[in-house]
């Protein structure tokens, strides 16, 4: 990282980035060209490890992309803000962001898919008790990116 000082190495500021950011973009390499989707999702720590989950269709480019059992890569950013200056080059921005890459399948099991699906809706609103029918749970892809290294980045008001 080129800005050491503006490295988060502690568990719960990273969190806090990655549950104030509301979007997470997943990049895919698909045959020497990038395929970039911004999805919602949920994300869970354990251990100093993190898994990130989103949902999706069983069939598309993002599927066929999963299936192949690509790795990834991922971003997601909040808390931006323009830093006006006097001059076109003392502009900047502030942020906080979190960039990875990681493994990423499909769930199958039903429990841990009501679990995951879970995760997300407790991102998106706050609240984790959900009822999810079978029926709409088995027509819906739930997707794990097992995180295997990520940096976060703020640059702050201070």
């Amino acid at each position: 990282m080129r800005r050491k000082e503006r490295e988060v190495t502690d568990f719960l500021e990273i969190n806090e980035v990655f549950e104030k950011s509301f979007v997470l973009h997943v990049g895919f390499n698909d045959k020497n060209h990038i395929y970039i989707v911004p999805v919602n999702f949920g994300y869970e720590e354990k251990d100093n490890t993190y898994a990130l989950y989103f949902h999706g269709a069983l069939e598309g480019r993002k599927f066929d992309l999963i299936s192949s059992g690509c790795s990834v890569g991922f971003e997601c950013e909040t808390d931006c803000e323009l830093k006006a200056g006097e001059s076109a080059c003392s502009f900047s921005t502030y942020y906080s962001s979190i960039i990875g890459e990681g493994t990423v399948c499909e769930i199958k099991e039903l429990e841990e898919k009501k679990s995951a699906l879970s995760l997300i809706m407790k991102k998106a609103t706050g609240n984790s008790q959900w009822n999810f029918p079978e029926a709409m749970v088995n027509k819906t892809g739930v997707f794990k990116i097992s995180v295997t290294s990520l940096s976060c980045k703020k640059h702050s008001r201070v």
